[in-house]
């Protein structure tokens, strides 16, 4: 068994976290700012293309968080991963750049995408969220009303049909995301 740690420790070691994540958060907020004007975003409005990269891997990080034990722990890990390195290369790209000079159209529309992108996956998220455990796990025995008993879809090896009121099922696809 461990040793306790100190409050103080712990208290110094969360105010650290707290700093240094505000510090990264402005210094890749305006980085990607940047980023957005020069791919063709309004300038009062490309403040919002960090909050949706980064913000979803605060969002993703929470989620990991609330589905432990849950085997959908993954998709947050995969949203985790992606918009992390969604946010390096961005922020990468951006220093790479000299200032003033022209985003090639390929990127712009690289950065464009990732809003609409963004928007489905935290609305898939949001579904394993709100999912209750125990509805994937009731799912083999599901019978319709007609007393057949659905077929579940497998994608990519993963099972899932989910029971609703009524008797109805609805089958749910996991969320592909395509980068290019």
């Amino acid at each position: 068994m461990r040793p306790p740690v100190a409050r103080w420790v712990s208290a110094v070691g969360i105010a650290a976290t707290v700093a240094l994540a505000a510090g990264a958060f402005t210094l890749s907020f305006t980085a990607l700012t940047d980023l957005a004007t020069n791919a063709g975003i309004r300038a009062d409005l490309a403040w919002i293309w960090p909050l949706i990269v980064d913000g979803l891997v605060v969002a993703a990080t929470v989620a990991v968080v609330a589905l432990s034990g849950r085997r959908e722990r993954w998709y947050p890990w995969l949203l985790l991963v992606s918009a992390a390195a969604a946010s390096i290369a961005a922020n990468a790209y951006h220093a790479a750049i000299p200032k003033g000079t022209v985003m090639p159209p390929s990127m712009a529309a690289a950065v464009s995408s990732v809003p609409p992108v963004v928007l489905l996956a935290v609305t898939h998220l949001t579904v394993i969220l709100t999912r209750r455990p125990e509805a994937v796990e009731a799912t083999a025995e599901s019978v319709l009303p007609d007393g057949t008993v659905p077929r579940p879809l497998t994608v990519w090896g993963l099972t899932r049909a989910v029971p609703y009121p009524d008797g109805l099922v609805m089958l749910v696809v996991v969320t592909n995301l395509v980068t290019w």
